[in-house]
C-alpha cells in the first residue's frame, strides 16, 4: 500500500506540477489536455484485472470503486497542472481549457474507463490476471503505434482528415463525443454480458488444490 501511494504521489508531482512547469502555456494544446484525460486508463485497466473472478453485486460495487478512483485521480493531476501553470504565469486572468472542451474528453475518460474495466472483467473470466494485464498492454501498445505511424501506410486522405481530427480543438471535441458514445455502448453491452455469466468459483483454502482422494471402500467394496 505505501508503495503504491509513492506512485501515485510521483504521477501527480511530474505530471501535475513538473510537466506544467516545463511545458509552460504548451500544456494547454488541446492533444496534451486529451492525453491527460486518457491517463484514467492506464490506472483503471491493471486496477480491474481480477474482476472477472466476482460474482455481479461484489463485481458491480468494486468496478465502481476503481473507475471512480482511477478517473478521480486523473482529475486531481489535470486539476493540479493548471493550478501549477496559473500559479506560475501570475497573470489577472485564469487559465484554463475551453469548458467545452474540456467536458469532452472528461466525459471521454470516464465512459472509456468504464468500458475498459468491463473489458478487463469479462476478459479475467477466460484468462488469468496477469494474462489480462497483457492483453490490455498489448492493446495499448498498439494504439500508441497505430497513432504513431498509422499515417505512413494509410491513404493520402485518410491521413490528412486524421490528422484534422487530431490536431485542431475543435475537432478533438467532436471526437471525444463521438468516442464517448462509442465507449458508453460498448461498456453498457460488456456490462449485461457480466451481469448474466457467472465467475468461475475458486476452491479456498491451503488444500484447494489438493484433489480428494477417492475411497475405494465407498459402497461396500
Amino acid at each position: 500500500m505505501a508503495r503504491q501511494a509513492l506512485v501515485i504521489l510521483a504521477v501527480v508531482i511530474v505530471f501535475g506540477i513538473l510537466a506544467p512547469i516545463y511545458k509552460g502555456f504548451g500544456i494547454l494544446d488541446a492533444r496534451i489536455i486529451a492525453a491527460y484525460a486518457c491517463l484514467a486508463l492506464l490506472f483503471v485497466a491493471p486496477a480491474s484485472a481480477e474482476l472477472g473472478s466476482l460474482q455481479a453485486g461484489a463485481l458491480a460495487a468494486r468496478m465502481g470503486i476503481i473507475v471512480a478512483w482511477g478517473w478521480g485521480l486523473t482529475v486531481l493531476i489535470l486539476g493540479t497542472a493548471m493550478v501549477t501553470l496559473n500559479v506560475m504565469a501570475r497573470r489577472g486572468g485564469v487559465l484554463l481549457p475551453p469548458g467545452r472542451f474540456l467536458a469532452s474528453v472528461l466525459v471521454f475518460s470516464l465512459s472509456a474507463s468504464i468500458a475498459v474495466s468491463a473489458l478487463a472483467a469479462a476478459l479475467g473470466r477466460r484468462f488469468s490476471a496477469a494474462a489480462v494485464k497483457n492483453i490490455l498492454r498489448t492493446a495499448f501498445l498498439l494504439i500508441l503505434l497505430g497513432l504513431a505511424f498509422g499515417g505512413r501506410v494509410l491513404p493520402e486522405d485518410m491521413s490528412l482528415a486524421v490528422l484534422d481530427r487530431l490536431s485542431s480543438r475543435r475537432g478533438l471535441t467532436h471526437l471525444a463525443w463521438e468516442a464517448a458514445i462509442v465507449a458508453a455502448i460498448i461498456a453498457a453491452a460488456l456490462l449485461v454480458l457480466l451481469l448474466k455469466t457467472r465467475a468461475k468459483i475458486q476452491p479456498d483454502g491451503p488444500f484447494a488444490k489438493i484433489p480428494m482422494a477417492e475411497n475405494s471402500d465407498e459402497g461396500g467394496r
